[in-house]
Parts: C-alpha cells; structure tokens; sequence
C-alpha cells in the first residue's frame, strides 16, 4: 500500500505561501515533548522536555539536535478523535529558541537540515517514539543564518493526515530529527506545534521538500494500525 503524493514544486509553495489570512483556520493544537539518546543514538531514554519537566526544562519543546553525545528529537502528537478527512493539512510550528534547552551548555544553534517524520501515535508522551517507525517523510528545512526566534514553519502533510484518518489512527505523531547531526552540543528547539488548514510560513521559507511519501512496511507489520506501537519501533 502506497499513499499517492505528487510532488510539491517550489512554485506551489510560493502559490499556498499567498494563501488569504483570513482563511487560517486550526484543524487542533498537539502536544509536544523531546525524547534524547544515550551515547547509541539509535535509540530514546530519556525525555528533555515533558509534562513532568524532566530536568528543569519547560514542557512543550521541540528540541532538536545534539547535546554532548546524545541526539535529541522533537516529538508532536494530534489527537484525531473526532477529526475527518480535511482537503488541506500542514504541521505548522514556531521557533522558540535558536539553541538548545540547557543554557550554557547546548544553548548553540547548528546550520543544517531538520527532517520531519510521521508515525503513528497515541496520544501520550512515550520516550521509544524517538526510533518509532515512520509511515511517511514530510519533508525538510534548513536552519542557521536568517533563521529567527518567532519564525513560524509550515509543511503540508494532507496525504499523510488522511491516511491516519482512513486507518482509524487515535493519533498522528510528528517527529523532527537533525540530518546530519552536528558532533557538537548544539540544537534548536521549537513550540506551538498545530495542524492547520493552510501554510502559515513566513520569515525564512523552507527549503522545497521531496515529499515523497513512503509507506514503510505497513503491510509487513499487519497493519495494526488500530493498535498502538510496539512492534513498530525502527530508527530512521
């Protein structure tokens, strides 16, 4: 089973980056947390950032990038009770800090690429969705010089959001991960995670993405798709 995509072009970018204000609308807010490696950073264990503020940090970051020999993922869930089939979808987030979450120590930014995975989620802060298998790639964006605080970024996932639909997912997962990691301690971190019907970009655009929206063993793995996740746990 493959989700049919075309790809997005640059100018169909810049064609929805001149999308009416007034037609913004929220499809529903997720909740955000980041999960860290240990030195193998294939797999998460432990959080950065979660409801319990583990290790001081606000809940609800997105930190992506390095700290010492960790690799640490931002995560975003979207409860999808309720939610239909919609003929737009972005993930839209801000940038909160151009750095890390631990002042003085991780508190650089890196320039780079992030890329942004979807995985089928539940709804709760779980430290193994950092290696939980994704269904499809959203897409990337660089970040560095001209990337600011307060920059929003939009990325369209209709395909992918409609899948989750149509297979009864409780929850959509978003995933950003740093591609290549910098050996540095040095990150990004982002918040205000939502979906929203239109691209909400502005400050820096992202770079044109792929989109090429891959299935990853769905079919091997039964489709169990209206349960949660075990079995699906794979480092991308």
């Amino acid at each position: 089973m493959m989700i049919r995509t075309g790809m997005i072009l640059a100018a169909g970018a810049a064609l929805a980056l001149t999308a009416a204000p007034g037609m913004a609308q929220t499809i529903t807010n997720g909740f955000t947390f980041a999960v860290a490696s240990g030195g193998d950073t294939s797999v998460g264990t432990h959080f950065h950032s979660s409801t319990g503020g583990d290790f001081g940090n606000p809940s609800g970051k997105a930190e992506v990038g390095r700290f010492f020999d960790e690799e640490v993922r931002g995560l975003s869930e979207y409860n999808l009770a309720g939610l239909s089939n919609a003929p737009s979808a972005f993930v839209t987030f801000n940038v909160f800090k151009a750095g890390g979450l631990f002042d003085g120590a991780n508190d650089t930014p890196f320039t780079g690429t992030i890329s942004i995975f979807a995985y089928q989620g539940n709804n709760a802060e779980d430290i193994s969705d950092y290696q939980a298998m994704s269904f499809a790639s959203i897409g990337s964006f660089g970040v560095g010089p001209g990337v600011s605080v307060g920059d929003v970024f939009s990325f369209d996932i209709t395909d992918a959001f409609n899948f989750a639909i149509d297979e009864g997912f409780a929850s959509l997962g978003i995933r950003l991960q740093a591609v290549p990691l910098n050996p540095n301690s040095q990150a990004w971190t982002f918040d205000t995670f939502r979906l929203t019907s239109d691209n909400q970009t502005s400050g820096a655009v992202p770079e044109p993405a792929t989109w090429a929206m891959l299935i990853l063993g769905f079919g091997a793995i039964g489709i169990a798709a209206r349960r949660r996740k075990p079995a699906l746990h794979a480092s991308n």
